[in-house]
């Protein structure tokens, strides 16, 4: 992919530091490294009292005070452009140092339109647009500093793909509690601005629905319980509060703050329900999407005691019945009807058949 952007920007400040004007007397050649914030000077012998940052369209200014013979800004945005002064002795005359750091590369060049989020407490997940004024060959890259400018996160396209404009990362639990993001660009056309933030994992991260639901009700109550997601960032109970469907009040929903169930009246007789729960971020407008559905409702009411022995008895005594029904029919099978002799049906004269048995 060529140079990485930020040390062409690098090269960029060191050029700058030679060729800007500091003014009459003692001044200071002013180095800057944006990959870590820091800027350093000489001469050796000079003796810096404070460094300034300052970038008027972020509305960023911040001094500090050097530490073993350089300045270390807390990470900070870079894409707008920032100017860095210093001031202190040199040979033990007054002596101040400028330099501008600019973010090199055509009006439009770079990526626009940052958005990350981190979801499942570990996967990162970022998108950027192409600039406008993007060459046809631009390769954009997402890197993803700590504090001290370690990189823990990178995503690139190899030459020969399309434009990447959206990056995954599977792992980023070392993440720090603010991190710097900057979506740099190369081109073989010349120098592609960068983008960068500076965010707070705590707000991108999308919560997870909470886990183990579980509901159950008896004739009187229903009870609703849960357990908070898992979080990259440290959240405690009192962190979260949970939204969830209440059948008995109106609207049908509760929120709870610190506390991982809760009970409502049953919804007897309105018939059974779906529960469904979700978590929120108390400082701040993020809700997960809600868990999967559970029914809950009054059990069917149970049997009377006296229903509960008498089908057994009722089944017992038609099988009984049965039964003896059965045996009659094997052990007195039935009579042969009398066919009359002349007609040959078995429909004969009961007179007749008594004067026929009576005769000798």
């Amino acid at each position: 992919m060529g140079v990485s952007p930020l040390p062409q920007l690098l090269l960029c400040s060191a050029l700058l530091t030679a060729t800007t004007p500091l003014g009459a007397g003692p001044t200071f050649n002013l180095t800057f490294d944006p990959t870590t914030w820091t800027l350093t000077w000489e001469p050796s012998d000079a003796v810096v009292t404070s460094c300034k940052v300052t970038s008027p369209g972020a509305g960023l200014r911040r001094r500090i005070m050097p530490h073993s013979g350089h300045c270390r800004f807390h990470p900070l945005e870079l894409h707008r452009g920032v100017t860095l002064e210093v001031n202190g002795t040199v040979g033990g005359a007054a002596a101040h140092g400028k330099l501008r750091f600019l973010n090199a590369g055509a009006p439009g060049s770079g990526a626009e339109n940052l958005t990350c989020e981190i979801r499942a407490a570990r996967v990162l997940r970022c998108a950027w647009g192409a600039g406008p004024a993007a060459p046809a060959d631009v390769r954009y890259s997402l890197r993803v500093r700590n504090a001290s400018g370690h990189e823990v996160a990178h995503c690139s396209a190899p030459p020969g793909d399309d434009v990447i404009t959206r990056c995954q990362a599977d792992d980023v639990t070392q993440l720090p509690d603010r991190a710097y993001f900057v979506v740099t660009g190369s081109s073989r056309s010349g120098p592609v601005r960068f983008l960068d933030a500076m965010l707070s994992t705590k707000l991108i991260e999308r919560l997870s629905p909470p886990g183990a639901v579980s509901a159950s009700c008896n004739s009187s109550h229903c009870a609703v319980a849960w357990a908070p997601p898992p979080t990259l960032a440290d959240m405690t109970a009192h962190d979260f509060h949970f939204e969830g469907p209440d059948p008995s009040s109106e609207p049908q929903k509760v929120l709870v703050t610190g506390v991982t169930a809760v009970t409502f009246p049953s919804p007897a007789p309105r018939g059974r329900h779906e529960v469904r729960v979700r978590a929120g971020d108390v400082r701040s407008e993020r809700w997960s999407d809600w868990s999967p559905a559970h029914e809950i409702g009054p059990d069917p009411a149970p049997l009377p005691a006296v229903l509960l022995y008498a089908l057994p008895a009722c089944a017992a005594l038609l099988c009984a019945l049965a039964l003896g029904a059965a045996c009659r029919r094997l052990l007195f099978p039935a009579i042969p009807g009398i066919k009359d002799k002349v007609s040959d049906n078995e429909r004969v004269n009961q007179e007749t058949l008594r004067k026929d048995l009576l005769q000798p």
